[in-house]
């Protein structure tokens, strides 16, 4: 696995070096935890499902916070890593594309539904789902018995790899009560709208969750209380900013929901351990 190249600062991950034979179309590979905080991207599609944990995926330049139940599809040539990683633990199910099925057709477009770069693509599992989803992944990796046994396989393999996907895109269609559904919502929410300001108050109203309940499971499904949870993600938005503009810094404070720069400054040291300046400047 620790075979890779680079292209500039980034790594490209081949297929020789993550399937078992570069004529296999599926294969997985399990972090436990995740540790690839390089940029890379791989000569393969990536279908990521977050078995655990929480941490920043950034896709193309764009952060987005993941946590436990997240689905998403990274396609060959997209760039990213994984950033703050805390306890990340990642199932990837790869795809060749330069290898075909041998009876699965036209599934690009289900697997295009759950677009890695876009926080509405995303899919989400509740504890139900997740655990559906992690036999199934189980099973289709399960060893083949004999050579003989090679067609039969395929047949098994590929089987479970369309329920997989079906069940996941059912999961990311399928609306519920439950407080898990109302929480990922929730934080969903937040995510989308983190430079507003929010009332965390209106938000247990309009969802009906009480806001101890609410605030119990966000701190339990991102490992941050709910005003550290929009700080962070208004500081990653902050970062991009810092590293891929020239705007301001002023006007970045600003921009990114704080209430003046020296707020701001002080925020962005404490989390990333380096003033706003000294980021750019890097």
């Amino acid at each position: 696995m620790e075979e890779m190249f680079y292209l500039g600062r980034r790594m490209r991950l081949s297929v020789s070096d993550y399937f078992p034979s570069i004529s296999d179309k599926i294969a997985v590979y399990i972090s436990d935890p995740e540790d690839n905080n390089k940029e890379h991207t791989h000569d393969f599609d990536e279908l990521v499902i977050v078995k655990s944990g929480h941490g920043l995926h950034v896709i193309n330049s764009q952060p987005i916070f993941i946590k436990t139940g997240d689905v998403f599809y990274v396609k060959n040539g997209e760039y990213h890593f994984y950033d703050e990683l805390g306890t990340l633990k990642l199932i990837n199910i790869l795809i060749n594309p330069d290898v075909d099925f041998t009876y699965l057709k036209n599934i690009t477009p289900l697997l295009s539904q759950l677009t890695s770069d876009s926080l509405n693509d995303y899919a989400w599992l509740d504890s139900m789902g997740l655990s559906k989803v992690i036999d199934l992944s189980t099973s289709i990796f399960a060893e083949k018995n004999s050579p003989e046994d090679k067609q039969a396989f395929a047949v098994k393999q590929e089987s479970l790899l369309l329920q997989l996907i079906s069940l996941i895109n059912d999961y990311k269609h399928t609306d519920s009560d439950t407080t898990e559904y109302k929480v990922n919502k929730i934080l969903k929410f937040v995510q989308s709208d983190c430079f507003s300001d929010i009332d965390w108050n209106e938000l247990s109203e309009r969802f009906e969750i009480p806001q101890r309940t609410l605030f119990r499971h966000l701190k339990d499904k991102t490992g941050l209380t709910p005003e550290n949870y929009l700080k962070r993600l208004r500081l990653i938005s902050a970062r991009k900013k810092l590293r891929e503009t020239d705007i301001l810094i002023t006007h970045i404070a600003f921009d990114c929901g704080f209430s003046n720069s020296n707020h701001f400054a002080t925020a962005y040291k404490s989390v990333f351990g380096i003033t706003p300046s000294q980021e750019r400047e890097n």
